[in-house]
């Protein structure tokens, strides 16, 4: 089984020399965390590893034989979320709570008045949310989860929108400029189209790029947007 692009097949535990007293307060204690995924109440690995060797031949109050591939698993299914929210932890700690406090401030400092702002604090929202869905259970080795690919082109078309002198020249006179349409779009079009003064040209094609990205932007959320959950 692989949890975030990681395989836990291994073998349970050795647990010969416990006691009987022993390992019955490991499987009570197994059967608690594992009923509410309270993974963290376990003190060690050593502990967790042991505990899980101890519940799994009883999974649920399995009574038949379990064959040694169903215990293993068993075992590698809470293996791999035991593992997975440990390192979720620290990770969390370092660089996503960093991000979120980062976006509120920014929520909190930036005007209130300009649609600007609104993008950049959805850029922001979605740099975190792509930060935590590839470190989820969902995620592979390489970082990508369902939705992945929309999701950061967002943060990509984002950065665009928010400061569009990221626009380069080479982007606004190769852009293919049929079938747009918004409000000032005619005036634009007839100034990209002019060859007298190039820095019109640019501006005006720079305004043309803006409103595509910003309508592809738009186009992707009204589709994408039900494919960014955990």
């Amino acid at each position: 089984m692989i949890f975030g692009g990681v395989e836990y097949n291994e073998p349970l535990a050795d647990i010969s020399h416990l006691s009987q007293r022993d390992m019955d307060n490991l499987k009570h204690k197994a059967l608690c965390a594992f009923g509410t995924y309270g993974y963290e109440k376990f003190e060690s690995d050593e502990e967790f590893e042991q505990a899980l060797a101890c519940v799994v031949p009883h999974y649920w109050g399995m009574e038949e034989e379990m064959t040694e591939a169903e215990k293993i698993e068993i075992a590698a299914y809470h293996r791999g979320l035991y593992y997975h929210k440990k390192r979720f932890r620290i990770w969390k700690k370092e660089v996503l709570d960093p991000m979120v406090k980062s976006m509120a401030d920014y929520a909190l400092e930036s005007p209130q008045y300009d649609a600007r702002f609104l993008l950049g604090l959805e850029m922001r929202k979605m740099e975190c949310m792509d930060a935590y869905f590839s470190h989820s259970v969902t995620s592979d080795s390489n970082g990508d989860y369902p939705g992945s690919r929309w999701l950061r082109l967002c943060i990509k078309l984002l950065k665009l929108l928010t400061d569009p002198y990221r626009i380069t020249e080479d982007e606004v006179l190769y852009m293919n400029i049929r079938n747009v349409r918004y409000k000032g779009s005619d005036k634009d079009l007839a100034h990209f189209k002019s060859e007298t003064d190039k820095d019109l040209k640019l501006n005006a094609g720079r305004d043309i790029y803006w409103h595509k990205a910003y309508h592809l932007y738009c186009h992707i959320r009204e589709y994408a947007l039900h494919t960014w959950w955990d």
